[in-house]
């Protein structure tokens, strides 16, 4: 280096220099480089990671809609059935319909539960939910265009001889010089008895249905008979909430109704002198019934013999005291068994009104 001239050196210098700048410069752009690629590639595979998020969450709205579409299906079908089955609210209800309908002469009603198979899935075992079904039958009467029908249009009966509880002569001769055939087209019951089950199945046609009528002509008045079927049931895992406000899930009735003086079953001689029926004596014809599974046998045939060689009065011992054992033969009012002009000695007294409570 000592040979070197100033010149040369510092030509060195500057080369040297110029050599260090262009490390300094060249090896931070490579690495800059190396990293931008790196960086570029992290991009490119979060942008992926994010195009499968977006494609995911696209296809949970889609589900999320599919899950609401079976959900709402789901409802709509359980919609179908009764939440519940309580026998006493649909029997008041269906009572109630018939009543409004202007068909109030109610024979009887009765109710059965049906064996409903079980709900088979399709990996072969069973269902815990199951289905309910409840079968109501009733059985209506028109009238006969003569006789006086046994229930107005309130809970007292119109028409009635009695006043206060004691049979009255002159409301039973003015009710009999009343009474006139009014024509065969009179007799009221049967239109409103279909109109009746039209607006129970109207109701609600998903889960009430009207499976079985029947039609009987009697003397001079006709027996209407029907089956409703009510399907209910019992869903473990309920997807809907429950409606429970219609008047056939729901106890929609009378209550608290003073049912003292009343009286379930027709006896032979009504003594409770607070009953609206009190005074009245079962007609001979079925009094005299031998058909008696409690008593013994001599016990049921001495009685029969004895109303039918007397009457149902005689036989009670009621004749010195009783209304109806006195002055009979000569026309006063009659008792049950001679046609039971005013009505009041019949069945009508198990019926109720409405459903909602004992008749008095």
């Amino acid at each position: 280096m000592n040979n070197v001239g100033s010149r040369e050196r510092r030509l060195v210098l500057v080369f040297g220099i110029i050599l260090i700048c262009a490390i300094l410069y060249i090896f931070p752009i490579r690495m800059l480089r190396n990293s931008t690629v790196e960086l570029k590639a992290q991009r490119e595979a979060l942008q992926a990671q994010k195009d499968y998020y977006d494609a995911l969450a696209s296809q949970n709205e889609a589900t999320r809609a599919e899950i609401e579409d079976i959900e709402n299906d789901i409802a709509e079908l359980e919609a179908t059935f009764l939440p519940e089955i309580n026998t006493e609210c649909i029997e008041q209800w269906v009572q109630s319909v018939f009543e409004d309908n202007g068909c109030p002469y109610l024979v009887k009603i009765e109710s059965a539960d049906a064996i409903v198979p079980d709900i088979v899935l399709p990996d072969g075992t069973l269902s815990q939910d199951n289905i309910v079904k409840k079968s109501i039958t009733v059985q209506y009467s028109t009238t006969d265009g003569w006789n006086v029908p046994a229930y107005g249009s309130d809970t007292a009966r119109e028409g009635t001889i009695y006043i206060n509880g004691v049979p009255d002569q002159g409301a039973f001769d003015t009710a009999m010089n009343e009474r006139t055939y009014t024509g065969m087209y009179s007799r009221v019951g049967y239109d409103e008895f279909l109109a009746s089950l039209e607006v129970i199945e109207g109701t609600n046609e998903q889960c009430i249905k009207v499976s079985d009528i029947k039609v009987e002509s009697k003397s001079g008045y006709i027996l209407m008979s029907a089956t409703i079927d009510f399907y209910g049931a019992t869903f473990v895992d309920r997807v809907s909430e429950p409606s429970t406000n219609a008047p056939y899930i729901t106890w929609s009735g009378m209550t608290g109704i003073d049912t003292s003086h009343g009286f379930i079953g027709k006896p032979f001689y009504v003594d409770d002198a607070g009953s609206e029926w009190y005074g009245t004596i079962m007609n001979d014809s079925d009094a005299s019934d031998r058909e008696r599974p409690f008593a013994a046998y001599y016990s049921a045939q001495t009685w029969a013999n004895l109303v039918e060689e007397t009457d149902t009065a005689t036989a009670l011992g009621l004749n010195a005291d009783n209304p109806f054992g006195q002055g009979v033969a000569e026309g006063a009012i009659p008792s049950d068994d001679q046609d039971n002009a005013d009505n009041d000695g019949g069945d009508d007294a198990d019926n109720g009104d409405n459903g909602e409570g004992t008749e008095n």
